[in-house]
């Protein structure tokens, strides 16, 4: 493989000088430029969220270090704040076996006027009629608007600026970007590696015969070397200002790897053969640049081995021990093969430096308590000492010094979804919900068991865990400044809306969300895994907040379910808090998330309230928010339901958006 700005004796002489009269390094700079002009473009369109997000102050501070916080005194209610009356519950309505979906459920509540005995009427607080959207149904929700359950009416003195989505002033772009070509791949996905690939091609046959001139191809290679490191940083700069997080960008960093690695092979093979044809390859290999370039020919090729699905699933320790040492010989090797390239691998090293300091401030050491929670098949790990710095649907990367976690189990380091509000009245620390499926997880789940053994014998028996993050999250979504939300969680998944919920609910208290309706929709295989989650579902609805709450659980497998709701029906469920046999009707459920919206804006809207920081749409409604965290089908499921949404509705409730959380890395 020559030196890059060398060409082969062997290359024909027309190619040399052809090569001699156009600059490979200018052009390829010039393609460098071409990817830093997309990502600009990119980010002016994010910018107006952005902009709205950060006029709130205490945006620039959440999500950014993990930390200890004073916790304040939980929001009590001024004693001048006029309290609506309850409404009477009059019925209450039980059948384990309902239909699926839309059913009823245990303690399924209605008022005897709401209630008309099919099961189209179910609804959050049994308000409305999922199936009528006229004017009746706004007129039953303005009756109720003032006598719902706990509703408190409060000044609302700091509502975040909501500001549209792209994905709401273009829905219909927006919904055939997000249609799914396969599991992980999306029409938008599937554009902008299909122009990134256009534009690589070109840069590698402008002017060029990659049989007789592989220099191009080596040149290409090369330039892209700072894109696949920073795009595999957890701290990377397009991610900090497209406001997304590293997971939602690494889809680009794998696929921009394999260019590079397909590039790496043309260069070298062009070399090879011709150095074949004329019986010089021996002789090439004793030049110490060339044999540079043979070393960093197989470690580009044993990275491209070892990322694919089987080891990164089944041996991720091989997956992370190989990418760390292969990197590392590939960029001194390319050092050593080409001096133009060394550029390009200092920007692609400081990337990664910079990523690794940051990463060092993020991470914390903490002692954790463990919890096996037999029924979802998961671990509770709580950290009481950590409560604060981090936004609802982010994640943490936690690592486990144990010894029970086996030899190297200390050097697997797994990202989790975070299943608390940050600042909790209740003073609980920072919590994860790790599901057991996988050998480091599994053996968690034990370590958990053997602890909990350990403190039911009067000792004390935690771990030692090293903590790092916060990542991923919203971005400059705010939840709060939404009229409706609707979370759809599948499996494990509820970690993501359990944080979300408390959060809003949290600003709901104080004064700073626009929300006036609030749905989560869980859906599981055995009710069983409705269980541990009572005491926490409980606390969310208990909670004197100004927007409704309800939540509704689905189970899938009838089959062993007979003892869990045996065990259930021995204690009501709390009002508001339901039990389904099968899935969900999620077109059902939006539509009357969306009504509520509607109707409790349009009652409020005689009624001026003060916002904070730029106002926008402070009287009318401000659009829904749809968060989904669970298996690929449920999130296709989810983007088809908001992409079906009548243009009508959607521009009456100002836009249906999509939040959609990574389920698994």
């Amino acid at each position: 493989m020559s030196a890059m700005t060398n060409v082969s004796s062997s290359t024909p002489s027309t190619s040399r000088q052809a090569a001699s009269k156009f600059d490979q390094g200018e052009f390829v700079y010039n393609l460098d430029l071409v990817v830093l002009a997309v990502l600009a473009v990119l980010v002016l369109f994010s910018l107006p969220r952005a902009f709205t997000r950060y006029t709130h102050l205490p945006e620039w501070f959440q999500g950014l270090l993990l930390h200890t916080a004073k916790i304040d005194v939980p929001v009590q209610l001024d004693k001048q704040v006029a309290e609506a009356p309850i409404t009477p519950l009059s019925r209450a309505y039980f059948s384990p076996t309902s239909p699926t979906g839309g059913g009823h459920g245990f303690n399924d509540f209605y008022t005897e006027k709401a209630y008309n005995g099919s099961d189209e009427g179910h609804g959050p607080r049994g308000n409305l009629n999922r199936n009528k959207s006229s004017g009746s149904a706004h007129a039953n929700l303005l009756r109720n608007t003032s006598t719902s359950s706990g509703r408190v009416r409060r000044t609302h003195v700091n509502l975040p600026s909501h500001m549209q989505g792209w994905s709401s002033i273009l829905p219909s772009v927006s919904h055939y970007l997000r249609l799914t070509i396969r599991p992980g791949l999306t029409v938008g996905k599937a554009f902008i590696v299909l122009a990134y690939t256009v534009a690589i091609v070109y840069a590698g046959l402008l002017k060029s015969n990659p049989f007789t001139q592989p220099v191009r191809s080596g040149w290409v290679a090369v330039s892209q070397v700072p894109v696949v490191i920073i795009l595999a940083t957890k701290n990377n700069v397009p991610g900090m200002l497209l406001g997304v997080g590293y997971e939602r960008l690494n889809f680009f960093h794998r696929y921009a790897g394999r260019l590079v690695v397909l590039a790496v092979n043309v260069h070298a093979l062009g070399f090879i053969y011709a150095w074949s044809i004329a019986g010089t390859f021996t002789q090439h290999l004793t030049v110490p640049h060339y044999r540079a370039g043979l070393i960093a020919l197989v470690c580009a090729d044993v990275l491209a081995f070892f990322s694919t699905s089987f080891w990164r699933n089944k041996f991720y320790s091989v997956f992370v021990a190989t990418h760390i040492i292969g990197v590392v010989v590939l960029l001194g090797a390319i050092c050593m093969h080409s001096n133009p390239s060394v550029p390009y691998v200092l920007i692609a090293v400081g990337a990664y430096a910079l990523d690794r300091v940051l990463r060092f401030v993020k991470t914390r050491y903490a002692y954790a308590h463990l919890t096996a929670l037999n029924e979802l098949g998961m671990t509770r790990i709580e950290v009481p000492v950590v409560n604060a710095g981090w936004r609802a649907g982010q994640h943490v990367r936690i690592r486990v010094l144990s010894r029970g976690m086996g030899w190297f189990g200390w050097a697997e380091c797994h990202p989790f979804s975070i299943a608390s509000v940050a600042k909790s009245p209740n003073e609980e620390g920072l919590v994860l919900m790790c599901k057991k499926a996988g050998t480091w997880t599994t053996k968690l789940f034990d370590l958990a068991k053997r602890a909990e053994y350990g403190e039911a014998g009067g000792y004390q028996h935690g771990v030692r865990v090293l903590i790092e993050g916060p990542y991923g999250g919203p971005g400059h979504t705010l939840f709060a400044s939404f009229s409706g939300a609707l979370f759809v969680a599948g499996g494990s998944g509820i970690t993501f809306a359990l944080s979300a919920v408390q959060d809003l609910v949290q600003k709901d208290l104080r004064g700073e969300s626009r929300l006036k309706s609030i749905e989560l929709v869980w859906i599981v295989q055995d009710p069983s895994m409705l269980i541990p989650l009572i005491p926490t579902f409980t606390d969310i609805l208990s909670q004197r907040t100004y927007a409704t709450i309800h939540i509704s659980v689905h189970y899938t497998q009838a089959g062993n379910a007979q003892s869990a709701l045996k065990t259930l029906s021995q204690k009501p469920l709390p009002k508001d808090l339901t039990l389904h046999a099968g899935r969900p009707k999620l077109a059902q459920t939006l539509s009357s998330v969306i009504d509520q919206a509607c109707a409790l804006s349009l009652f409020k809207r005689g009624a001026p309230r003060k916002s904070g920081a730029g106002g926008i749409n402070s009287t009318g409604p401000c659009g829904v928010i749809v968060g989904v965290c669970g298996p690929g089908g449920l999130a296709d499921d989810a983007r088809s339901i908001v992409g079906a949404v009548d243009s009508k509705r959607r521009k009456q409730v100002g836009g249906v958006e999509i939040h959609e959380e990574v389920f698994g890395w």
